[in-house]
């Protein structure tokens, strides 16, 4: 039950660590180093009287005054910051490389919610390197592997190919795997897609039950996917420990006390309304430049790209979800912070940061925002290692500029990230192969589900292609937020969105021609804009050749994916 789950007892204030740090970071994970001047938000609140924090092997080796810091020590200046325990993403489900860009973020502890083996095994790997020493620095890992749902039940359409639960008697020997498999927590799903007029097969209660009996047999914690108010009362009460969302519906006071009554923490997922983009057109994530600034391009464009996605004629305006948050909070339950990245609009670290901004939208202080990003999760789960700053403590820790405890966007303003006192070098994600890795996952996960929707629920607009007499293809027409997107053969839109025998005539005029045509092109994270002449295309890249003679390139041009390039006909702006 959720009792046997709670934090560990606190270590006492003398032993917590507050301070506010600066520039002079430090690399080298063999050499202590003490943060000097610093603000200290411990993980429960701010820690008056903590301005420095020396960290050595890893660990939080002391917090206090400025006796804490030792002959020989590295020197981190923390005034005018605050030092927070690393954060930590409730919910999120794997991609390539995902744990190095969280730590980008100062995210140093993701706890994914449903991937498959083939993607939690090599980041596993990789995350164990990178704490020996190894590789890049990375947020630790914990994994609930494949989750728990009926045949063909939620979340099928994303991941094809796991194994079921068919009834009780498969309970015992699917969270037998899931251990074998190293998972540490148990994810259950029971959605019957009533909360989004879908019609889809659910896990019953007794098998609900006979799961989380199993799971606390083995000493995992459950966390349950419930869309609803009632489904979310009806898992509350066969015994699960964590609420994976917090319901979309408006609950009644019946419904909190009901699920209050059980004890549960539950993850709050706000941000999945940053899938949406706002009136202008720009989806939230990018509208706020400190978090924009640190994605790399390629990042950004998977970004920009998700905006013109066919999406329903009205957003959900996320009211229902703010108003239960404050509820539940009240109630007594926990509230943890998470993500659900990589849904649309979402990136692994930089969301949190905005998943803390929706929380106090919703009414939370900036301070319980906080303890929902830090202290919450890691007592919940059962990581008494973290989630405080505290000696022996991990030093899993981020300096940001500002008070985040008076003002929450003051998280976006990172200084320095440390992972086990090895600091985060973010600059060695952007534009490297982890980045590409994950760019090029997200997409064809994206494409998967896409072409599964148009399978499952034929009579949902899709994707189509668009071919001239003889056969050959002169690009497609995709359904957009502004109507039909006319795409070329390599992916670039032409013209505006419109109605779709509109679309379909652009491509029938312009699909082959265009490719005559000069083009603008910004390549990689180059600022500027370069006219260039399409030499090849192909589904998802081009071969270009620049315009500038000077340029340097082979004579025959050069191949770009679309993921490294934005494309467009006419000049751009500026």
């Amino acid at each position: 039950m959720p009792g046997s789950y709670a934090p560990a007892p606190g270590r006492g204030l003398d032993l917590l660590v507050a301070s506010t740090s600066s520039v002079g970071a430090v690399s080298n994970s063999h050499q202590p180093f003490t943060i000097t001047g610093v603000r200290v938000f411990g993980g429960g609140g701010p820690l008056p009287g903590v301005t420095h924090v020396r960290v050595s092997d890893g660990r939080v080796a002391g917090a206090g005054d400025a006796s804490v810091a030792r002959p020989g020590d590295a020197l981190v200046d923390g005034s005018g910051a605050t030092l927070l325990p690393g954060l930590v993403d409730a919910h999120v489900h794997l991609l390539p490389g995902c744990t190095q860009l969280a730590a980008g973020f100062g995210v140093t502890t993701v706890l994914d919610m449903f991937s498959k083996p083939e993607t939690i095994v090599p980041e596993r790997a990789a995350v164990a390197a990178s704490e020996a020493g190894r590789g890049p620095v990375r947020a630790d890992l914990r994994t609930s592997g494949v989750g728990a749902t009926a045949p063909g039940g939620h979340p099928t359409v994303a991941y094809a190919h796991f194994p079921y639960v068919t009834g009780p008697r498969d309970a015992a020997s699917f969270v037998a795997d899931r251990v074998a498999e190293g998972a540490t927590h148990l994810k259950v799903i029971y959605d019957d897609g009533s909360g989004a007029m879908l019609d889809l097969p659910a896990l019953d209660v007794r098998t609900i039950e006979a799961l989380v009996s199993a799971a606390h047999g083995k000493g995992l914690p459950v966390v349950a996917h419930a869309s609803t108010s009632a489904g979310a009362v009806t898992v509350a009460r066969c015994g699960v420990d964590v609420l994976a969302h917090v319901p979309f519906d408006r609950m009644t006071d019946g419904q909190v006390r009901d699920v209050a009554r059980c004890g549960v923490a539950v993850i709050t997922t706000l941000g999945v309304l940053d899938g949406f983009p706002g009136r202008d057109g720009v989806m939230p994530l990018l509208g706020r430049p400190r978090l924009a600034g640190r994605l790399g391009a390629r990042w950004r464009r998977v970004v920009e790209r998700q905006a013109t996605r066919w999406m329903p004629p009205e957003p959900p305006d996320g009211a229902a979800q703010r108003y239960n948050t404050v509820a539940l909070l009240e109630s007594g339950l926990r509230v943890l912070a998470g993500t659900d990245v990589p849904n649309p609009g979402l990136v692994f670290g930089a969301s949190l940061h905005r998943e803390l901004w929706h929380l106090v939208e919703a009414g939370l202080t900036p301070a319980e925002a906080l303890t929902a990003a830090t202290s919450a999760p890691a007592g919940v789960f059962g990581l008494a290692d973290r989630g405080e700053i505290a000696v022996g403590r991990r030093a899993d820790l981020v300096l940001v500029d500002g008070d985040p405890a008076a003002d929450i966007t003051a998280t976006e303003r990172i200084r320095d990230v440390w992972v086990l006192g090895r600091r985060v070098d973010h600059g060695a994600y952007t534009g490297g192969e982890a980045e590409r890795e994950g760019v090029r996952w997200q997409r064809e996960s994206a494409e998967r589900i896409v072409r599964a929707i148009a399978e499952t629920w034929p009579g949902l607009p899709g994707p189509e292609e668009v071919r001239r007499e003889d056969g050959e293809i002169l690009g497609r027409v995709v359904p957009t937020s502004g109507g039909w997107q006319a795409v070329t053969v390599f992916g670039a839109p032409l013209g505006s969105a419109g109605g779709h025998d509109e679309a379909v005539a652009v491509l029938h005029a312009r699909g082959l021609a265009c490719l005559a045509e000069p083009w603008w092109a910004r390549a990689g994270d180059e600022p500027a804009w370069r006219r260039a002449r399409i030499v090849e295309a192909a589904p998802g890249r081009v071969r270009l050749r620049w315009d500038d003679p000077l340029a340097d390139q082979p004579s025959s041009g050069r191949w770009f994916g679309l993921d490294d390039l934005d494309l467009s006909l006419d000049p751009p702006e500026g």
